[in-house]
């Protein structure tokens, strides 16, 4: 099976949370844990389990609600241009746009998003690499509702298998 890989900007949205929260020393320690030698740039691919040995530590030093503001904080971190393109077009619309591009941040697994009116079920089939994985997938799906300046809640769901994750949104 080919090694799981993430675009750089997912890890580096990682860091830059440790970084706002505590300081480059807590880089530096995650860096360390996760054996990574140089951050990557955000545009190339990089392996996920190295991403997901950063959320680990951030598990293990700072708490599991750390790891959901780091998937929050990642979904985030678009930059001003497309959080305000991602207000205006709103949730429905930007969730069926990640089903499409889901492909262009990861190389493995799929979503699949049931989109009715003012609720949502996010199934992603596949990507669970460790315990956290989930964990920050609630966080982003968080983050993408405050892009969108949506209000609701994300309620995590049984998963269909042992490497999915599973949600229910819902907004006003």
């Amino acid at each position: 099976m080919e090694e799981r890989k993430a675009k750089g900007a997912i890890v580096n949205g990682y860091f830059k949370l440790i970084k706002r929260r505590w300081g480059i020393q807590g880089v530096t320690e995650a860096m360390k844990y996760a054996n990574i030698g140089t951050q990557p740039k955000d545009g190339e691919w990089f392996s996920m389990e190295k991403t997901d040995r950063v959320l680990e530590w951030i598990a293990k030093n700072k708490g599991t609600d750390y790891v959901r503001e780091a998937g929050k904080y990642t979904a985030k971190d678009l930059g001003i241009f497309r959080y305000l393109i991602a207000s205006i077009v709103g949730i429905e619309r930007f969730l069926k746009k990640a089903e499409e591009t889901y492909e262009t941040m990861f190389n493995f697994g799929k979503i699949k998003i049931k989109i009715d009116e003012k609720t949502a079920v996010v199934e992603l089939k596949g990507v669970r690499v460790t315990e956290y994985s989930c964990i920050a997938w609630e966080g982003a799906l968080l983050g993408i509702m405050e892009v969108t300046k949506s209000h609701g809640a994300v309620t995590p769901l049984e998963p269909g298998g042992p490497e999915d994750c599973r949600f229910f949104m819902k907004w006003d």
